[in-house]
């Protein structure tokens, strides 16, 4: 099945690298609770600290994070940790030998990074190009916890790299199996349920839910392959204590889907998958907490158009509703590309903004948001105004606080706050002499 992510290598069928790096920014990040930023609308902020201008990028980073008091920042060949206090580097692990970082992916809870490399660590050009070593590395000090062999996919399972940590365990593909082990020690701890004559493929994990996609059924298979050409893609939800299967579901309804479709998920807990069969037109599938499917959100409609390659990015959810940024079918001249759109999951119909005549973002376009704590936070910019932060009500969609960031920031890949202090992550460019982290507070 192909998926795509914001922090998967690349897949099937689209480059993952290509689509971050043609996406205007990923994931928003809010990460900690009573530190939200207040004051008068649109204050200005000033730099606290930065990090020193790093080494050329290349090919990209695989993300960046914030957990306790430090922030961490992954490179295809090595992850640094700074203070987040202070911008000081206090730590650096790199793969051993020429390895390389394949894939990265935090329980940022339990602060810990879970890796993927390739290799294993044998200078070229003997190594082994496969990414099938998974490593845990502690956030706080850089030290490796535990390392364990992941199984490199089949011919035709098109599962790209099924790891992920999330709600204490790390999730490991390995011989076709979903098996989860205690993200801190490596010790298993289950086997998931698969059902049967099902191959598992991408995972996404929350606190209380794991949820996988399935290739099930099928009768045309070449050679030795274990997912059939006609496989139909499922979506399953799994106790993440046990590894029961609550339920498993056809992608599609009624209507089957291929299990090579382009999908991905949007969040775990509520089940929200975006999914495409051309990588163009398609449509946010969710799914309730039985496994029965809600009524889909197209990418197309009165509110406008979202494009699959941004359905990632330009996504968030809660139990009740999806917030999405299309493009309006109509703009009038002051207004920006992407406007703000609230969509109710039950039933797919928009409940505030998307339109012309309901801009939540008062011209500017958005470009990345998450919603937590009750608090939908946005990155918007205008060609007039520099980048700024925009907290909104998610149940109303009226504005709280409105916060400028300064001129010349420039790329921004991820945002987290903290001790009241604004703190933007760069990890997708690819210019010389980016910096990793740059502070911000009020002035």
């Amino acid at each position: 099945m192909t998926t795509r992510g914001n922090d998967m290598p690349p897949g099937t069928r689209i480059g993952r690298r290509a689509l971050a790096a043609g996406a205007a920014l990923v994931a928003l990040c809010w990460l900690t609770t009573g530190c939200g930023l207040s004051g008068p609308a649109n204050e200005r902020m000033g730099v606290v600290w930065d990090t020193s201008e790093d080494r050329k990028a290349e090919p990209h980073g695989m993300g960046a994070w914030l957990s306790g008091d430090t922030l961490v920042r992954s490179r295809f060949d090595a992850l640094t940790g700074f203070h987040a206090a202070t911008g000081a580097g206090s730590w650096e692990y790199v793969p051993p030998g020429r390895s390389s970082v394949c894939h990265a992916t935090a329980d940022i809870a339990r602060s810990v990074l879970v890796l993927v490399l390739d290799g294993d660590g044998a200078a070229s050009p003997a190594k082994d190009e496969s990414c099938t070593t998974v490593v845990a590395i502690d956030m706080k000090d850089g030290r490796k916890l535990w390392q364990a062999p992941l199984s490199e996919p089949e011919p035709r399972s098109l599962q790209d790299y099924s790891v992920l940590a999330g709600g204490g365990v790390a999730v490991l593909l390995q011989q076709d199996e979903l098996r989860a082990v205690d993200v801190r020690t490596g010790k298993p701890r289950w086997k998931a349920a698969l059902p049967k004559d099902c191959v598992p493929g991408r995972t996404a994990a929350a606190e209380g839910q794991v949820a996988a996609f399935l290739a099930c059924g099928g009768e045309n298979r070449r050679g030795g392959d274990k997912v059939a050409e006609d496989a139909e893609l499922h979506t399953a939800a799994f106790d993440p204590a046990t590894g029961a299967l609550r339920w498993s579901t056809p992608l599609g309804g009624r209507r089957a889907v291929s299990h090579d479709t382009f999908a991905d998920f949007v969040s775990a807990d509520p089940v929200v998958v975006a999914q495409s069969e051309d990588g163009e037109r398609g449509a946010y599938l969710s799914f309730g907490k039985d496994g029965r499917p809600n009524l889909p959100i197209d990418f197309s409609g009165p509110y406008g158009t979202i494009d699959y390659r941004n359905s990632l990015t330009m996504a968030a959810a809660d139990d009740r509703r999806l917030y999405a940024m299309p493009e309006p079918p109509t703009k009038r001249p002051r207004d920006s590309r992407y406007h703000l759109t609230a969509f109710d999951l039950a039933t797919g119909v928009p409940v505030w903004g998307g339109t012309p005549d309901d801009d939540r973002l008062d011209g500017d376009s958005g470009y990345s948001l998450l919603v937590q704590d009750g608090k939908l936070t946005v990155l918007t910019s205008h060609r007039k105004n520099p980048y700024r932060v925009r907290v909104l009500d998610p149940v109303t969609g009226e504005q709280r606080e409105i916060r400028d960031l300064p001129d010349g920031v420039g790329p921004v890949d991820r945002i987290v706050t903290y001790q009241g202090r604004l703190i933007v992550a760069r990890y997708a460019v690819h210019e010389t002499g980016s910096r990793p982290f740059t502070a911000y507070e009020r002035r």
